[in-house]
């Protein structure tokens, strides 16, 4: 072999060489290692230096294209919105994802709970509909825009992606339209809403329990779970009646387990979510079930949309401290007047609030013990109505006791409870939560107050004591003939 021979062969094996630690090199720094969650939140922390932003992919399509369109749309859905106010507060959404023409006025059932609240945050978690999934993918964008205007990623995405089984994959929310079409609701509801967007792909039974953890981490008073979930596909109409039927039944009894045989596109994130809203005490409630051939007339082949609701069964204090000592200076007053000159208070407002129809309890205590208490379970009178007649009722008419004198006044300390509307429930629920609670049994009833659990701690004790204040059994609390129900207080005091 000659020398310029041999030199050339050299020269090649050391390109090739070179060529190879550059592709492996290359491989190292850009393939996603699942197990180095810094490098990942490095990568987010420099993209969120500079815009990024996530196209819509399916506008014009699955929605309107333009921002009017989609403004009176969805304006007009929440219009046709028709649902019992719930009582406490929506913590986790269900939505379906089809077009909007589908399943857009089922959505709005679930996104119309959103108003009013202040909601600054939005976990949106959907299934991936163009790549399979395993594990939990973010997207890297700083904002995805919508015809309505640019929404931002909420700065949490980046903690996220220190968490187990998550990854980032701007590939797999490119297409995506599971999570695309429930952004422009949320803009309508307030454009100042910031999301967080999770595509759930496969997840072990551990991995959807750790799921549910993490979101359990994230999710405050200003944080709202939105689940982007279709029911059952392309079955006969009555057929898929009875498949949705299921889900939803199983979405209700919070049976995660169950819900995973169940026909619907989002089983691992629906799971998780049933576990977290169990773990929490959160209520679920069906808020609308409709299928496509519910809206197209064609019934030859369905999917099934359902919005559902979660609530936190804590009473959102709705009031300010100065309308707290106003409506305890109502009850004072009338109490004077009453006892004094036996003339009833006619209290004048202006404020919407005490014009509201409540449920409220006045109770009166002296020296430390109770001397007075009645109310109105019910929503039957405005508020400040409700306080003054209570105020009376509770000093005079008070079976239990003897009538309040005048000269007692200035020993007796006023409390109030307005309530929340009783609703059924059962005695384990009651028992862990410390609810308010109305027994009923025939026409003898009795009820509680929440903070009756401060001296009756002991759940045997509570129930027997409300059993025979009603004029019940020691034990009727445990006859399947007797309904229970709850309610939640919010409580101030002189």
């Amino acid at each position: 072999m000659s020398v310029k021979k041999a030199i050339v062969i050299i020269l090649a094996a050391l390109v090739v060489a070179v060529s190879a630690v550059g592709i492996l090199t290359f491989l190292k720094d850009n393939l996603f290692n699942p197990t180095d969650k810094n490098i990942i939140k490095q990568n987010l922390n420099m993209a969120s230096e500079q815009k990024i932003i996530r196209p819509p992919a399916v506008a014009g399509a699955f929605y309107p294209g333009s921002k009017n369109e989609i403004e009176n749309l969805i304006n007009n859905f929440f219009v046709n919105v028709n649902v019992e106010q719930s009582t406490g507060t929506p913590k986790i959404l269900i939505v379906p994802h089809a077009g909007y023409i589908y399943s857009g006025q089922v959505a709005a059932y679930s996104f119309k709970q959103l108003q009013g609240l202040g909601i600054k945050r939005a976990i949106i978690i959907a299934p991936s509909h163009h790549y399979p999934v395993s594990g939990l993918v973010l997207s890297s964008a700083t904002h995805w825009r919508t015809p309505l205007s640019l929404i931002k990623v909420a700065e949490i995405n980046k903690d996220l992606a220190s968490e187990n089984n998550f990854e980032v994959s701007d590939q797999v929310h490119e297409p995506e339209h599971s999570i695309e079409v429930e952004v422009p609701f949320i803009q309508v509801v307030d454009p100042a809403i910031e999301i967080v967007p999770i595509i759930v792909g496969q997840l072990s039974t551990s991995q959807q329990t750790e799921f549910a953890k993490v979101l359990e981490k994230y999710l405050d008073s200003q944080t709202i779970l939105v689940v982007s979930v279709d029911l059952s596909h392309y079955h006969p109409y009555e057929q898929a009646l009875k498949l949705d039927q299921q889900s939803i039944d199983d979405t209700l009894k919070l049976d995660s387990n169950g819900v995973l045989d169940d026909e619907i596109d989002a089983p691992w994130a629906v799971s998780a979510v049933l576990q977290l809203a169990k773990e929490k005490g959160w209520q679920p409630k069906l808020l609308n079930y409709q299928n496509s051939g519910d809206v197209t007339g064609d019934k030859s082949g369905v999917v099934g949309y359902a919005a559902v609701g979660f609530y936190s069964q804590e009473q959102k204090d709705e009031y300010l401290e100065s309308e707290k000592q106003e409506l305890l200076g109502v009850a004072r007053t009338t109490l004077e007047l009453y006892l004094t000159e036996g003339k009833v208070y006619e209290p004048q407002t202006d404020n919407q609030k005490f014009k509201e129809k409540r449920g409220v309890f006045v109770t009166l205590n002296k020296n430390g013990n109770l001397r007075g208490c009645i109310g109105y379970i019910q929503p039957v009178k405005s508020l400040i109505e409700a306080v003054r007649d209570n105020a009376i009722s509770a000093a005079v008419h008070d079976s239990r006791f003897e009538p309040v004198d005048a000269i007692e006044l200035n020993d007796i300390k006023i409390e109030i409870s307005i309530l929340t509307i009783p609703k059924p429930d059962i005695l384990e629920n009651i028992i862990e939560n410390h609810y308010g609670v109305v027994l009923q049994q025939g026409n003898n009833g009795a009820t509680y107050l929440p903070q009756v659990w401060d001296d009756l701690s002991d759940p045997d004790e509570f129930f027997s004591s409300l059993c025979l204040k009603g004029g019940m059994s020691l034990d009727c609390y445990k006859d399947p003939k007797t309904e229970l129900m709850s309610y939640r207080a919010i409580v101030f005091r002189e």
